[in-house]
């Protein structure tokens, strides 16, 4: 990776957005920093999604070390989209499954601020038993906001990176962050319920290509 970052310095690429989603270990979170420190410019928006935990446990692959290595990343971050145990470890916090008041977790989006980045979203934040939270706080503007979306008894991988990959298309297009959370969490639950529905084998992911259609007429919503 060096070496192609290198030859795109070279030819004078330069991009709107840098943007990571799964990193394996602490050498792949040092290649997504030297990405950022290369192509940063003033309007680059560094989005990272750290993604690395959930239910309040790390991923199997993982050790404790990947949480202080995911913090340093996390600082060269415009924007981050933890879940709610990542935010939570994170902040070296405990985890408790029970739902949080809107009080402590409008304390942890501005703790996760403290941290480097100007905004901060959460997704799957316990709500009521059939409902889950995504969370959204803008230090610019100290504008929280949060959306209710229903929680589909179907967990399958990549749902977090087509919802952060949504996110970045939509602050590209210079969406507010309420309006943003809306649009990702919007899809995602719609290609979730989907793929449900369609009866995939959970370990086959989401069935996003034929749930384009309706990305697109979110996006042509006023």
């Amino acid at each position: 990776m060096p070496q192609f970052m290198a030859q795109w310095q070279k030819l004078g690429y330069t991009y709107d957005a840098v943007y990571s989603g799964f990193l394996g270990n602490a050498e792949q979170i040092s290649l997504v920093m030297e990405a950022i420190n290369r192509f940063h410019r003033t309007d680059t928006v560094i989005i990272v999604d750290p993604a690395m935990a959930d239910d309040g446990k790390l991923y199997p692959v993982f050790t404790g070390k990947i949480v202080t290595s995911m913090r340093t990343l996390v600082q060269k971050a415009d924007v981050i989209t933890p879940n709610y145990t990542e935010a939570t470890m994170l902040l070296n916090e405990p985890y408790t499954p029970q739902a949080p008041t809107t009080k402590k977790i409008q304390r942890l989006c501005k703790d996760l601020t403290t941290l480097g980045p100007s905004q901060v979203i959460i997704t799957s934040v316990p709500c009521d038993h059939d409902k889950l939270k995504v969370v959204c706080y803008n230090a610019r503007t100290m504008i929280y906001d949060e959306y209710v979306i229903p929680r589909i008894p179907f967990a399958t991988c990549g749902t977090g990176d087509i919802f952060t990959s949504v996110v970045t298309g939509a602050l590209l297009q210079n969406k507010s962050l309420s309006a943003t959370i809306r649009w990702a969490a919007d899809f995602v639950s719609y290609a979730i319920n989907y793929t449900y529905k369609a009866g995939t084998d959970s370990r086959e992911g989401v069935q996003l290509e034929p749930c384009l259609s309706y990305l697109r007429g979110l996006q042509q919503q006023k």
